[in-house]
């Protein structure tokens, strides 16, 4: 299997704070300038899926499994994820089941 993998160089200026933090990071890594930014960049972008994800997913935009499949994440991963952020991803709420119950006791 080949994988396609295109490269794009990118210039960006960094006011010299970061760069310090940056310089630290490389030494910390054992790592050149631009492994270092692709690694804290491909972490920030991961990061940001999730962050988008959780609350598309909060609004009942999206699905669980799809969120997950947007985070590159197993589904197993995005529930415990959806867990630790209190997020109803099914859309049952409480007046739903309270609804249901009352329709059970009716019907018994």
């Amino acid at each position: 299997m080949i994988l396609n993998t295109m490269t794009t160089t990118i210039s960006v200026r960094l006011d010299n704070s970061l760069v310090k933090d940056l310089s630290e990071i490389e030494k910390n890594w054992q790592a050149d300038r631009s492994e270092a930014i692709r690694r804290l960049l491909a972490k920030a972008v991961s990061s940001w899926k999730i962050q988008n994800s959780i609350e598309r997913l909060r609004q009942h935009k999206i699905s669980i499994g799809s969120a997950a499949e947007e985070c590159g994440l197993s589904l197993w991963e995005m529930l415990d994820i959806a867990k630790e952020n209190n997020i109803n991803w099914t859309g049952y709420s409480k007046e739903d089941l309270e609804s249901d119950l009352r329709l059970l006791e009716g019907k018994s």
